[in-house]
């Protein structure tokens, strides 16, 4: 089985101000944002002595880095498919403004819902699913028994279940908080959630 541990990463500067940051928008993690990432590497170190055999980030900064934190004597692969959810015209926007001027594409805890891009211009989810299912098909076939680090971000992180569990409408699941990790294992005729969303 190959065994993933995936993490959103931590507190970036958008997040910190309030502002919609999809794969156009690329700010660093803040200082609480870095803590954020040491704590989960020392944890993951004091309670599973886990050992990372590749790292896969995103290529945006923020993933990056966290990446780093967490796994910094290991090779990282750096994936497009893993970037954010690009939110088109939204990206960059106060989050505020978007709840309040498209409401009617958030559900009562702001998860985004399906259609969004008809009005925003960007991604669909199923174009997203179907990046993200590709590379766990990928992953599976290449690394059989070893455990990997992904670094991504809160809506793509959301899109993987679609792409593990076969659920099409997870509008209703709230995005991984900062530095929270999911656990997957997977094999060329298996995936499984193992856990979501934990925080250390």
């Amino acid at each position: 089985m190959t065994t993933l541990y995936i993490i959103r990463h931590g507190q970036s500067e958008a997040n910190a101000a309030g502002i919609l940051q999809g794969s156009q928008i690329d700010t660093p993690l803040t200082a609480k944002g870095r803590q954020q990432a040491l704590t989960v590497r020392q944890k993951l170190a004091a309670t599973t002595a886990i050992h990372f055999d590749l790292v896969f980030a995103s290529p945006l900064l923020r993933a990056a880095q966290t990446a780093q934190l967490i796994a910094p004597h290991a090779t990282t692969i750096f994936d497009s498919r893993l970037r954010e959810f690009d939110y088109g015209d939204w990206d960059g926007q106060l989050e505020a403004d978007i709840h309040r001027k498209y409401s009617e594409f958030f559900d009562d805890q702001f998860n985004l819902l399906p259609g969004s891009e008809k009005l925003s211009h960007g991604e669909d989810f199923q174009t997203v699913t179907a990046r993200l299912d590709s590379f766990f098909t990928e992953l599976a076939q290449t690394y059989p028994q070893q455990t990997l680090l992904v670094a991504s971000h809160g809506f793509t992180i959301k899109l993987m279940l679609n792409a593990v569990l076969g659920i099409n409408h997870l509008t209703s699941l709230n995005e991984p908080l900062n530095a929270g990790l999911t656990k997957i294992s997977l094999s060329p005729t298996s995936r499984t959630l193992l856990f979501f969303n934990q925080t250390l």
